[in-house]
């Protein structure tokens, strides 16, 4: 049966796939920055990734510089007291507003925290920890997360990766543990994203070595084991990342995959390169692994006054959807030219046509 399921995936990957839908307006809305992170005294951050819990979706942030915003006032680069490397954002099910009503972890002084902690044998001056993607199991959530090393050099590209981790919490709004089997915290993947199907978690991870986008799985049972991840070769799967081939090679930076019930397809929403630094691309497939067939290109406009470098953290947010509205709600962020030009991820929400939307 399973070497059944892996031709017909495989076919799936190397054959013919039908004409996408279409798609129609297109709504940018602006930066998500309000009273939640007025509240968890937030002046900017990136990121803005969000996964599904119990009871919600947990939100996660990058770089987060903090700052007090009077009432009525917003943030500003002028007032800038301090940063942190992550945080995390609750939003309960079925609160659909945009932009989202964001509640954070915070500490005892109501600044937003990072629900991960350095080992005490690790450099805090020069390695980061920054938030990939999770998944709710049984009682349990889990965050993966990246160990990012930082130079003295000016950023914003002073900085590399070193690895990658896994943590667990027994509820939403909770610091994370993080793993440590037998002794190594180092897992074998950095997905930014990761798709249930059954009892298999699906990880995909823009990878360097090969170039591009490439799969792993490992069983929902066996994820605090990291020999248990399997890499897909393009005809099986194997605990060699060595032998892991590429899925896509048009991802660049982060992609973001979340089945649309309105397209009866999975969307996957890619961000930009440096040949089109001001771009988001998504594509659709009929299965998690692909083929992945473009679906449209968006060209983000430029802010007022500003000049945006690159356009990345693409992220698709199913859980601000209306259930069967043909509306796909997105968050992206912006490297703006300029010395400590920070900016916030702005939402935008883009509507698929009518006749385009598959019935039951």
């Amino acid at each position: 049966m399973k070497k059944l399921f892996l031709l017909a995936w495989i076919s799936q990957l190397t054959g013919c796939s039908s004409i996408p839908p279409e798609t129609s307006s297109v709504h940018f809305g602006g930066p998500i920055w309000q009273e939640g992170q007025r509240r968890a005294q937030i002046f900017f951050q990136d990121g803005g990734q969000s996964f599904a819990v119990p009871g919600g979706t947990l939100w996660t942030f990058g770089d987060t510089f903090f700052g007090q915003a009077a009432a009525g006032t917003g943030p500003t680069n002028k007032h800038l007291a301090g940063s942190v490397s992550a945080t995390l954002a609750w939003l309960p099910a079925e609160n659909h507003s945009l932009p989202p009503a964001l509640s954070y972890l915070t500490g005892a002084d109501g600044r937003a925290r990072s629900p991960l902690t350095l080992f005490p044998e690790e450099d805090p001056k020069h390695l980061r920890l920054w938030h990939l993607d999770g998944v709710s199991v049984g009682r349990k959530i889990y965050l993966f997360y990246a160990m990012v090393a930082t130079t003295d050099a000016p950023g914003p590209w002073n900085f590399h990766g070193v690895g990658a981790g896994l943590a667990v919490a027994g509820g939403p709004m909770q610091a994370f543990t993080r793993l440590r089997p037998d002794g190594n915290c180092h897992f074998p993947i950095s997905p930014i994203q990761v798709l249930r199907e059954g009892e298999w978690l699906y990880l995909y991870e823009i990878s360097d070595q090969p170039k591009g986008l490439v799969l792993a799985r490992v069983g929902v049972n066996h994820i605090e084991q990291p020999a248990e991840y399997q890499f897909f070769t393009g005809q099986a799967w194997d605990t060699n990342r060595a032998r892991a081939t590429v899925i896509l090679r048009e991802a660049y930076g982060q992609v973001s995959i979340a089945w649309v019930s309105a397209m009866k397809s999975y969307v996957m929403a890619t961000s930009s390169d440096f040949s089109h630094p001001h771009e988001i691309q998504l594509r659709t497939s009929s299965q998690p692994g692909g083929p992945w067939q473009l679906l449209r290109r968006v060209a983000i406009p430029e802010i007022p006054g500003k000049q945006t470098e690159l356009v990345y953290c693409t992220f698709l947010h199913p859980e601000l959807s209306r259930q069967n509205s043909g509306q796909l709600v997105l968050t992206f962020c912006r490297i703006l030219k300029g010395v400590w030009e920070l900016s916030n991820p702005e939402w935008m929400t883009l509507q698929l046509r009518p006749e385009n939307r598959k019935q039951d």
